[in-house]
């Protein structure tokens, strides 16, 4: 009997120095395995990314979505047709992320022709803390604070846009700012507010040619209904 209960007692201390030990295993493993917690920039990156919703990583993917070029043009030919002037080889930077205050980032895509273009790039404005993203262009508040564009450029090309609009449509009763084209409509008439908005912005594209953001809202007022088109060319 003394010799049972002897070994049910070490079977039962060998059990429990295993499972200890076991324990202890699966504590350095989890410590030693578990996911690093990212870093605020590489969190804004990630968050930047995540805003695009492009799926795409690389260069060429991304260079492809901002510039409307399809999915069977290679980069090269990219290059030559986006990029024709142009002369050397393109240098991409890649993503990046610069702390602006706390928990608030300038996050950036960037590639450059050292031979020409200079600096070119896809910016946000990422908020670490609320987890949310925003392209810096087209609002323009963002793009003056960041120096993405000088108050100089942005009075010209307004100045600019607006008097090719006026030309466009000079008896119009139009509203023009910071992108936002207002039209006042006769509360008459049988017109569609919103197929009005869009055709107007099409045939805009030639005023906004000039532009390096070329992105136009235009609101259709027609009484008490309101019809909105928003796009980049």
């Amino acid at each position: 009997m003394k010799s049972i209960f002897l070994s049910a007692a070490k079977t039962l201390i060998n059990s429990l120095l295993i499972a200890a030990v076991a324990l202890g295993v699966v504590g350095v493993g989890y410590k030693f395995f578990r996911p690093v917690p990212l870093t605020g920039g590489e969190l804004a990156v990630s968050l930047a990314r995540q805003s695009m919703q492009t799926g795409v990583e690389d260069f060429a993917g991304m260079a492809k979505h901002y510039l409307n070029i399809s999915e069977e043009d290679m980069l090269d030919s990219l290059a030559q047709s986006r990029f024709r002037d142009a002369r050397g080889v393109l240098v991409v930077k890649g993503w990046s992320a610069k702390e602006v205050e706390g928990g608030l980032y300038l996050v950036s895509f960037e590639w450059s022709n050292p031979a020409n273009d200079g600096q070119l790039g896809i910016f946000f404005e990422v908020d670490t803390k609320n987890r949310f993203a925003r392209p810096i262009v087209p609002d323009d508040e963002l793009s003056l604070k960041y120096g993405v564009l000088s108050k100089d450029e942005f009075e010209k090309a307004e100045a600019v846009t607006r008097d090719a609009i006026k030309r466009k449509y000079p008896d119009a009763a139009m509203e023009y700012a910071n992108h936002l084209l207002t039209i006042s409509g006769k509360p008459g008439g049988d017109y569609d507010p919103n197929e009005v908005a869009q055709s107007v912005h099409r045939s805009l594209k030639e005023a906004f040619e000039h532009r390096k953001d070329q992105f136009l809202r235009v609101k259709m007022v027609k009484g008490t209904s309101v019809g909105e088109y928003t796009a980049k060319y």
